[in-house]
């Protein structure tokens, strides 16, 4: 009688090692991928969230004789302390102290907060900052925050912390209003987003695939990469002369892409 012994073929080291080397060709190829993936998905959220903004932003200014929302009703150093909401369903009690001083104090977001009715908004899922900072700033061109009256036209005391009208943004589809600001400084200058910008290692303004979102002054919604970001804005820091035609185009405050001044 004849008995068949079952023989059993082995991988070889040589095989294994093969193997092990495409999976971890395959792996390197395939994970950033779908980070990249998980990235736009991200940056796409976004996206939607600075488009409700914007369009509250366009409802806002149909309701208050056409001009934007202040920024805050706060000063250099501190606020109102009468204009204070602790609400935690409201911007004001989600996002905690304004910068230059302590109480749950009303920003642009709470003047816009009743036509997006939600705070989620105005928090970037691709943020690293803790989720009581808002993720996004306005910029005080179109507040007319502080000394930016003057800095941006080189004038307009009249118009000194009053809002700007819509009337007065000569390229509304090219002038960015609010921008990615991971901060609590809820109103940012052009220089503090160069300054983040320049800084490869700093995702505050450039959260998205090295770039960021940005809402224009029309309401519309897009991403910049970081290098248009950068070039979109001057080194120079000579008040800008919008009201004349000899404006310094080397200057931060007449970067065509921040004053709203400039034809």
């Amino acid at each position: 009688m004849l008995h068949h012994t079952k023989t059993y073929r082995a991988f070889t080291l040589i095989e294994l090692l093969v193997v092990i080397a495409i999976i971890s060709i395959l792996a390197a190829i395939l994970f950033p991928v779908f980070a990249r993936a998980r990235e736009n998905a991200r940056r796409a959220s976004c996206m939607s969230n600075m488009k409700q903004i914007g369009l509250g932003l366009m409802q806002y200014t149909q309701d208050y004789d056409e001009r934007y929302p202040p920024s805050s009703y706060c000063n250099l150093t501190s606020c109102a302390p009468g204009d204070q909401d602790s609400d935690p369903s409201k911007p004001s009690g989600t996002f905690g102290t304004y910068a230059v001083s302590t109480g749950n104090h009303r920003t642009w977001m709470d003047f816009i907060y009743p036509y997006v009715k939600s705070t989620q908004v105005f928090v970037c899922p691709s943020s690293q900052v803790p989720k009581t900072t808002p993720n996004y700033g306005y910029s005080d061109a179109f507040n007319m925050f502080g000394t930016a009256s003057y800095y941006y036209r080189n004038g307009g005391t009249s118009t000194y912390w009053i809002p700007i009208s819509l009337a007065s943004v000569t390229r509304p589809s090219e002038v960015i209003c609010i921008t990615e600001y991971s901060n609590t400084n809820i109103e940012m200058q052009p220089a503090y987003v160069r300054t983040l910008a320049n800084n490869p290692a700093n995702t505050e303004v450039t959260p998205h695939l090295d770039g960021g979102n940005a809402i224009y002054a029309d309401g519309h919604a897009k991403w910049r990469s970081r290098q248009t970001i950068l070039s979109n804005i001057g080194t120079g820091t000579a008040v800008c002369r919008a009201d004349l035609p000899t404006h310094d185009a080397t200057s931060q405050w007449c970067s065509r892409a921040w004053n709203p001044f400039i034809n």
